[in-house]
């Protein structure tokens, strides 16, 4: 399988368990529905802001990617940091630690092995700077 499907490692336990409930109760797995609305909501919301506002989500990474050339980092950790930032500044209810530890693990898991501190450094230096500007407008999850 991992010859035709690169991602199999990680797909794989997905898949064999939609596998399995097929086989126990044939008719009731759907395949239509692999996430949940909400996560499917949330994945297209992100999605959506991150390709609209593109050109400003640039603005806050590329005046700190200091003895970096924007176009030679990695198309993957600039897609990271840019989906961080949107996270940041339109979708209030997610924790900005949570953002910055989530887009770490994403980098270190799919990107180079040093995009990890390189995810990090970028989107804690922007949520600081945010912070500082009081530029973050959050909302505790539990109170939405």
């Amino acid at each position: 399988m991992e010859e035709f499907f690169i991602n199999w490692d990680d797909d794989a336990d997905m898949v064999i368990q939609i596998l399995r409930n097929l086989l126990q109760k044939p008719g009731t797995a759907n395949f239509r529905e692999v996430i949940s609305p909400d996560k499917l909501e949330f994945a297209i919301s992100l999605l959506n802001t991150t390709l609209e506002k593109q050109k400003h989500l640039e603005t806050f990474i590329f005046p700190r990617l200091k003895n970096w050339d924007a176009d030679r980092i990695a198309a993957l950790d600039m897609i990271i940091m840019k989906m961080g930032v949107a996270e940041f500044l339109y979708l209030e209810t997610i924790p900005p630690k949570v953002t910055i530890n989530e887009y770490i693990d994403i980098a270190k898991e799919y990107s180079t092995q040093q995009s990890g501190q390189f995810v990090n450094g970028i989107l804690d230096n922007i949520h600081k700077e945010l912070q500082l500007q009081g530029k973050l407008h959050k909302i505790d999850f539990r109170k939405a």
